[in-house]
């Protein structure tokens, strides 16, 4: 079984304290060592040890004056079992002054491995050369240097010639005072210590520091140290910042010269106590314990309390250090604890008597950064991430990879249902499960998972047309961006989208009502203007003129009066027959007179129905009205009444179509009545022709004859109103000639109507921008996200050429002009749809311009001239359904489009939507929650996962959690995840998968990481530093 590293939970954030000093220190301000006193000395380190256990930093470093003897009383008192346990981290140090061309002092330090052995320590001190006696260092060598040292040298630091002349005890202290160090054999002795265990430690801007040089007149010098300190101290976050290679307000202006003199090498900056004693004064700065750090500035460090730890800092210091009072991060864990995981275990149910181990007993404390989850194949790292995801109510079980049926969901849950699985959290209540059992559809999901088989099917089946996931999964994130008074209750983008434009989509169909009638008044136009109907009314005219002339030339041949003396009784009868045919006439112009006036108030009672009908629809729709307002007017504590006021009054109608009605009856009895006296009159003159002789009868005949030939002529002649007369298809050629202008006139109105179309759907766009502005402001805030990755949202109308095609396709044939074959027609369809982008109105009336002409050519093509579009349309299908399409802009709609690297987004490769999910998942989307990512490089290649998932994983893990399975080296090393999980299967006998967990730095876990990432060590590139 593998053993698990001393840090399991891999690197966190711990304070750091790396310049402190011990009772060994010449500036000590407590109990010093007493030379040859053991039993007192003794009493002194364990105070010491108590002094570091109580402190809060987990890490420090003794940095006494030019001496180890503090880090060997430790050793010493450590190894008796009597003494107390050192729970923390310490490294034996050294401060020292060097020889510099500065008018104070400059401080040097050292910093080593705790596994270092002594005598390297004092192969280190004699290494060292005093400067102006030109001896290695030593106590007699340093009281020697305060000998030699002129009176007032001494005198200036507070000695006296005679007391160091005389006193080996004040002799060594003024050489600890102003004994200064050769520079040159300083970096020398850092480099001859073995095996990297020793790093220089320079200070900076803190007391007898680098910046006290004028660096113009020794600029050789200053760089020489720049040069060889991995580590500089310093209280400025501004110049920690720029050390780290991090640039800030404060910096940016000499940032770029800074790195420069550091050789584009990034440093560490750190900020110790400089205590010279175990416990600090409360409130008081100047006499400060071990990890009181002047004015908050800590040093925080994140990554194991080790030697390699420390080393792993240096190497990456913008990422493993912080200088302040917290780290960023830490801030949000603390502030968000029920959004971390704490720990996963897994155990057998208590009733179980299954024989194989597989997950029981496994315990893993996870880091609150990023995790990386490594292993070979099969060896369970899917299965830890599964769990976790179970446990935190993932709905992603069917793209589980392990916790499916085929493999540990076995047959009857075969061998899943025999664990169980606890979920714990910083904060909140712990959440268990049998592994067999998938959480309930209404659970809230506390943890997002993406599997690698939900990610390969958002991917692929969006280009592939089949699933609207993908747009569905960047509209959820969207959603998280929209502030809460904008949201106004909507549970989701759709939702939102639905309240928002409804009043938009209202007043958009009321314009295609509108649009509908006018296409009907167009459509009757055009099918008057049909050069057929012409010809037919020009030939029925002719063919009128020719029976106007016929008849005329058949005129009744006259048949004067007889001059016969007529009897009594003939002269009556005559008399009565003048009197008759002349009420005849009377009557036929009162009964056409009767009729007109039928016609008139028919048409007054069509007007009143007209009316009554449009105010039942007006009121409908006030009902309507009444009904979609009225939530909003709650909610603004108004009534109806407040806001609109309507009053209809039908009853003058209804007076009005009584008092018509009545009149109706009234013509229509009076017409009877004449049609009655009609034939009265005509049985009368029936008679009465009767009596008269052969003469008489043939002049009567010639007269009614007369009479049913001006009857006739005037039939033929008709009046404009007439359709089948002379005069009625005059004017109704007459009116064909007025018909063009009449067309273009509506025509125009349509235009205009399709640009009011327009102008709304234009507003629902500008909506639809308004929602995205929140997250477009976060895109612009984000360096990485802007310029990186170049993500941009774009709300636009939006139309598919493919889809216009297709649907009026179904409206018209393809057999004609340039809509000649399908894809020809297409063709036709894209040139016209590719010359506008629909950004202004211009753009879009412009479109329906060409594409009715489109139509209209083809129509021409067939029918050989004339308007209208009937000849090019398919069965059962008539021109206005096409002009509605056309004109009414049903093809164009307000939509969302996101550019990512300058590519629209239905144009991205399943690779670069993958990069994208990743992108909003980690970046974009707000939520809080804990993300598990199994294997997501797998469809990336490797430029795009160091390119860009890369950063993506640095940045998002500085705000959430991020559990990760993967076989990349880039992202579990280059992106310097805080823990790694080796995951490993052992199938010897009983099945057991077993995890060790830990930081890079920590030598199992690097050890792992060469081995089952790359395989040899050489293959690291980009952090082969990291091994060792």
């Amino acid at each position: 079984m593998l053993g698990n590293t001393a840090y399991p939970r891999g690197s966190e954030w711990r304070l750091w304290d790396l310049h402190i000093h011990t009772p060994a220190s010449f500036h000590w301000e407590g109990v010093r060592f007493v030379p040859g006193n053991d039993v007192q000395n003794n009493g002194i380190i364990d105070d010491l040890i108590v002094g570091l256990n109580e402190a809060e930093p987990q890490v420090f470093a003794f940095m006494d004056y030019f001496t180890f003897e503090g880090w060997f009383a430790l050793k010493r008192r450590l190894q008796d079992p009597t003494a107390p346990k050192l729970e923390k981290t310490v490294f034996p140090g050294i401060e020292l002054r060097l020889s510099a061309p500065m008018r104070g002092r400059l401080n040097a330090h050292v910093v080593f491995s705790d596994k270092i052995q002594d005598q390297h320590l004092r192969d280190f001190l004699s290494a060292q050369k005093l400067e102006l006696i030109d001896r290695p260092l030593s106590d007699a060598a340093l009281a020697d240097y305060a000998r030699r040292a002129s009176a007032e040298k001494l005198a200036h630091h507070g000695f006296k010639k005679a007391d160091v002349e005389d006193d080996e005890t004040i002799a060594l202290q003024a050489g600890h005072t102003i004994g200064e160090i050769n520079c040159d054999a300083y970096k020398e002795a850092i480099r001859r210590v073995p095996n990297g265990m020793a790093v220089g430690f320079m200070p900076f801007s803190t007391n007898d520091g680098l910046t006290e040089i004028e660096r113009n007149e020794h600029y050789a010098y200053s760089l020489s140290l720049f040069e060889t300190s991995p580590i500089f101290e310093t209280r400025d976050h501004n110049l920690w910042a720029a050390f780290a290679g991090v640039e800030t307000p404060g910096n940016k202006k000499w940032l770029a010269a800074f790195q420069t003199a550091l050789g584009n090498v990034p440093r560490l900056a750190v900020s110790g106590s400089d205590s010279h004693r175990f416990r600090g004064v409360a409130g008081d700065n100047n006499h400060r314990g071990y990890g009181d750090f002047p004015s908050n500035k800590k040093t925080w460090i994140k990554a194991d309390p080790t030697w390699e730890g420390l080393l792993q800092a240096i190497r990456e210091p913008a990422k493993r250090s912080f200088l302040g009072a917290m780290p960023p991060k830490l801030e949000l864990v603390n502030s968000l604890k029920t959004f971390y995981i704490d720990k996963i275990a897994i155990k057998k149910v208590a009733t179980s008597t299954f024989a194989d181990d597989w997950l029981d007993g496994v315990e893993v404390n996870l880091n609150h950064d990023l995790v990386a989850i490594i292993g070979n194949k099969g060896s369970g790292k899917s299965a830890l991430a599964d769990v976790i995801a179970l446990l935190g109510n993932s709905q992603q079980q069917k793209h589980f990879s392990f916790l499916q049926a085929k493999r540990f969901r076995g047959k009857n849950g075969e061998p899943a249902h025999h664990f169980e699985g606890t979920l714990n959290w910083l904060a909140g209540e712990p959440g268990s499960m049998v592994l067999s059992d998938n959480p309930s559809a209404e659970r809230v999901e506390l943890v997002k998972y993406i599997p690698q088989g939900r990610f390969e099917a958002l991917c692929n089946e969006h280009v592939m047309g089949t699933s609207n996931a993908f747009e569905n999964e960047l509209r959820s994130v969207i959603f998280t961006h929209v502030p809460t008074e904008v949201a106004d209750g909507a549970l989701d983008f759709d939702q939102l989208i639905e309240k928002q434009e409804e009043v938009h989509r209202a007043k958009v169909g009321e314009l295609r009502k509108r649009l509908r009638t006018l296409n009907e008044e167009i459509v009757h136009i055009e099918d008057q203007l049909n050069p057929a109907l012409k010809s037919n009314l020009e030939e029925q005219l002719s063919l009128k003129r020719q029976q106007v002339a016929e008849h005329k030339a058949a005129v009744p041949k006259e048949v004067p009066a007889p001059t016969d003396e007529l009897s009594a009784e003939q002269q009556d009868a005559t008399l009565q027959l003048v009197a008759l045919s002349e009420e005849m006439t009377q009557l036929a112009e009162a009964l056409e007179k009767t009729k007109e006036q039928q016609v008139l108030v028919a048409s007054k009672r069509r007007s009143i129905k007209n009316i009554n009908a449009r105010v039942a629809i007006f009121e409908s729709q006030l009902g309507e009205l009444r009904s979609g307002i009225s939530a909003d007017l709650t909610n603004i504590g108004l009534q109806i009444a407040d806001v609109v006021q309507y009053k209809s009054d039908v009853a003058k109608l209804a007076d009005l179509e009584s008092a018509f009605a009545d009149e109706n009856a009234k013509l229509i009895e009076r017409a009877a009545q004449f049609e009655q006296r009609k034939e009265v009159i005509q049985k009368a003159r029936l008679a009465l022709a009767s009596t008269l002789n052969e003469p008489q009868q043939m002049h009567q005949d010639y007269l009614a004859a007369m009479e049913r030939w001006q009857k006739t002529l005037a039939t033929l002649e008709g009046t404009e109103t007439s359709a089948e007369s002379v005069r009625g298809l005059t004017a109704r050629l007459s009116q064909l000639q007025v018909l063009p202008d009449a067309l273009g006139k509506k025509r125009e109105d349509r235009r205009e109507l399709a640009g009011e179309i327009y102008d709304l759907l234009a507003a629902q766009r500008e909506g639809r921008a308004e929602l995205f502005s929140p997250l477009q402001s976060l895109i612009q805030g984000n360096t990485l996200i802007r310029e990186g990755y170049k993500l941009e949202f774009v709300a636009k109308l939006g139309a598919s050429v493919e889809a216009i095609a297709s649907r009026l396709f179904n409206l018209i044939k393809q057999n004609a002009g340039e809509l000649r074959g399908e894809e020809e027609s297409l063709a036709a369809v894209r040139s016209r749809f590719e010359k506008h982008d629909f950004t202004a109105r211009d753009h879009a009336t412009q479109f329906v311009d060409d594409m009715d002409a489109l139509v209209r050519d083809a129509s021409n093509r067939i029918s050989g001239g004339g308007e209208g579009i009937r000849t090019v349309l398919r069965k059962d299908r008539e021109p206005v359904e096409v002009y509605d399409f056309i004109f009414g802009l049903e093809y164009l709609e307000p939509k969302y489009t996101l550019l990512f690297q300058d590519t629209q987004i239905e144009q991205l490769s399943p690779g670069q939507r993958g990069a994208l999910l990743l992108i909003f998942y980690l970046l974009v989307d707000k939520g809080r929650n804990p993300i598990v990512l199994d294997q997501p490089e797998e469809n990336l290649d490797n430029e795009t996962v160091v390119s860009l998932l890369v950063p993506v994983l640095e940045q998002a893990k500085q705000n959430r959690q991020i559990i990760m399975v993967t076989h990349n080296p880039n992202l579990a090393v280059v992106c310097d995840a805080e823990q790694i999980i080796f995951a490993e299967f052992d199938r010897k006998e009983n099945p057991k998968i077993i995890y060790v967990s830990g930081a890079i730095e920590a030598p199992l876990i690097n050890k792992h990481v060469v081995t089952v990432l790359e395989g040899t060590k050489p293959a690291f590139n980009n952090r082969s530093q990291k091994y060792h």
